[in-house]
């Protein structure tokens, strides 16, 4: 910043000097002078990028192959760095047996009883039937038994208690027969239904995480930064590799007050960078801000790059000249 605050004085300079060029000279020679001048740079500012991107990742876990280094050129959707991910990869085989189970017990109630499992049921429930007609049976004759003192009190109570239990044999089995019949309620299908719905969820949550440990590309451009190296653990939002695209660079450049006239939206301009000094590029001005910075008494320009040569790179120092 002190860099362009210091480019910004001596253009202040440079441009009083030549408005006040010629105090001692007619001033036709002054304005003959400033019409053979060179371009005047008016602006200045740092070269920057529109397209850049800070790449992180979305779990923790540790780099196990880095693509690329500092300088290496890349297509949005390359692969840039691949984390180590087997324990991710065993909780998607978890997940995924999870769905076959929950899947299969749905099937399963959906489709019903099969055939040899209600006439198994059937079977069952006759022998409980002629088991408590045959109790029935015992009992009424106890019973008769028992009124004419033929047997003991305690004998009658045992085959009460039989009849009970066969009574008991006889209800179960049919409620087995009836349900088989039947089928599960709608209530126990919905249970299956939603337990089915939660196992995908976390299969699809799994294999998210998955994917997750192959970082790509956001855009096309060329690593500028590399902060992390093979076998180091990868954070979450922790910055790893920086991507620039310097086909898109701009200059945001501050504009004195008093030149806003000179200088509008769609004006070719010239730029001249620091670094590159016996080369001059050409840009176009895409925006000027209306509003006067009221400490610097200057507007933001936006300046953007036409054709960017190669050798321009994001944080070079630049000034910006009108065309004569």
């Amino acid at each position: 910043m002190k860099r362009v605050v210091l480019v910004m004085l001596a253009i202040v300079v440079g441009l009083t000097g030549c408005g006040t060029a010629g105090a001692g000279q007619p001033s036709e020679q002054a304005s003959a002078s400033v019409q053979t001048n060179k371009p005047v740079y008016i602006m200045a500012g740092i070269l920057d990028a529109n397209d850049k991107a800070q790449i992180t990742s979305k779990i923790a876990a540790k780099v196990a192959a880095i693509s690329v280094d500092v300088g290496s050129v890349v297509k949005k959707g390359d692969t840039l760095i691949t984390l180590d991910t087997k324990d991710i990869e065993d909780q998607v085989a978890q997940a995924q047996a999870a769905v076959d189970t929950a899947q299969a017990n749905l099937v399963k109630t959906q489709v019903g009883s099969r055939p040899e499992q209600i006439s198994q049921a059937q079977a069952q429930l006759d022998a409980a039937k002629t088991a408590y007609t045959n109790a029935q049976t015992n009992y009424d004759r106890n019973q008769q038994l028992a009124s004419a003192g033929a047997i003991s009190q305690a004998q009658l109570e045992t085959a009460q208690t039989q009849l009970s239990a066969a009574q008991a044999q006889y209800n179960s089995a049919q409620d087995s027969l009836t349900m088989l019949s039947k089928g599960e309620t709608q209530e126990t299908i919905n249970v299956l239904q939603a337990q089915v719905k939660q196992a995908q969820a976390a299969l699809d949550l799994a294999k998210t995480q998955l994917a997750n440990g192959t970082i790509v590309a956001p855009i096309s451009g060329t690593i500028s930064a590399k902060n992390i190296n093979i076998g180091e653990l990868a954070s979450p939002g922790v910055a790893l590799l920086s991507v620039v695209n310097d086909d898109s660079l701009f200059v945001s450049a501050s504009l004195p007050a008093g030149l806003v006239g000179s200088v509008k939206a769609g004006q070719e301009v010239l730029v001249k960078v620091s670094e590159i000094p016996d080369k001059e590029f050409v840009g176009e001005v895409a925006s000027v801000d209306p509003v006067i910075d009221s400490r610097s008494t200057s507007v933001l320009a936006k300046i953007q790059i036409k054709n960017p040569d190669p050798v321009l790179k994001p944080g070079m120092l630049a000034e910006i000249g009108l065309k004569k």
